[in-house]
């Protein structure tokens, strides 16, 4: 399903640390979810609200028993392994196999073991992010159904594009990574909450003011990097139910349309004002860096931005020439 050159990841990702962690049961000391292990890749840079995903390479071993902090989800992405857990005096055994995955509710205890290397997407949901999702009044408890070794093809789609945003470094931001996030969560939650749900779908869309309250909100903020949460709480309203007014008012879902606005911007600073560089033009319309930008306007508008630019001041130029000439000849015929 995914493959990595391991010794090339080992090299370029040996200090990372896990953000990850789970509570010894007897002590109540927490512990990395990656002990005796390697995070080969972290979405900690990326600066997701929500949700943390890490990739794993761990050594065979027989963990602790203890609580998962967070709602876990663990996605195999290496070679198939025998992999087990305890549940009473009795240890039961599955083969987990590229794509299959194991999930466990917030609290749930837990005391796994296998006996040869394990690489795995490890996935942590913050448990009031997935609350909210309901968007009850007061945000209840969430409990999944217990899973172990299951295959559902829709959490190995899911588990593929965390894992090229993390591999490839894209950078599109905490709004592209929420996004994500919550339709994850969404899917978690119709398919294997505890007790059935069926979220209510959003109607109507955003009213006048909260569209003009919406883009202000995002110009003046539009250097910074916007997250899904922010956004939302401008507007007193779920990640959820923000996601889905946005869609059906502006036919573009949140990341969508905060990525037009940073490209148009950015067009605007290239054509007419020539003293900022790439970078900094970059940096004022919230892309992570000169790459990001590039990477992100050429799939956009089709060119890259040094291209654009060059165009945009030659035509900047030949505006400003027409116009000139416009007023001479104005001046001849007085």
């Amino acid at each position: 399903m995914l493959s990595l050159n391991l010794s090339l990841s080992l090299h370029r990702f040996s200090m990372l640390s896990s953000q990850i962690e789970l509570i010894h049961s007897t002590t109540g000391k927490r512990f990395s979810a990656a002990s005796g292990g390697t995070v080969l890749l972290s979405s900690q840079e990326l600066n997701w609200r929500g949700i943390s995903v890490e990739l794993h390479q761990i050594s065979p071993q027989e963990l602790p028993e203890h609580y998962v902090d967070g709602h876990r989800l663990l996605v195999q992405v290496g070679n198939p392994i025998a992999f087990e857990w305890k549940v009473g005096d009795r240890w039961r055994q599955t083969l987990l196999k590229p794509g299959d995955f194991c999930l466990l509710t917030h609290g749930e205890r837990n005391t796994p073991r296998w006996s040869s290397p394990f690489q795995f997407l490890a996935i942590a949901l913050d448990p009031f992010f997935v609350s909210r999702i309901p968007d009850t009044k007061t945000p209840e408890p969430i409990a999944f159904q217990e899973e172990r070794g299951k295959h559902d093809p829709a959490i190995a789609n899911f588990a593929k594009q965390f894992h090229a945003e993390l591999e490839y470094r894209c950078y599109r931001g905490s709004l592209y990574g929420e996004s994500i996030a919550l339709a994850f969560s969404l899917y978690l939650l119709e398919k294997y909450s505890r007790r059935s749900r069926s979220i209510p779908r959003s109607h109507g869309k955003l009213s006048g003011l909260q569209l003009r309250q919406l883009i202000e909100f995002t110009h003046e903020y539009l250097s910074e990097d916007l997250s899904l949460i922010d956004l939302a709480n401008s507007l007193n309203l779920s990640p959820y139910h923000f996601a889905r007014l946005v869609k059906s008012t502006l036919g573009q879902s949140p990341h969508q349309y905060v990525l037009q606005l940073r490209i148009e911007r950015a067009k605007q600073l290239m054509t007419f004002r020539e003293r900022f560089s790439l970078s900094e033009i970059a940096s004022q319309v919230g892309f992570y860096d000169h790459a990001h930008f590039t990477k992100a306007f050429k799939r956009v508008v089709g060119i890259s931005p040094k291209q654009f630019s060059y165009l945009g001041k030659n035509c900047a130029r030949i505006y400003k020439f027409l116009k000139l000439s416009f007023i001479k000849l104005k001046l001849t015929e007085l």
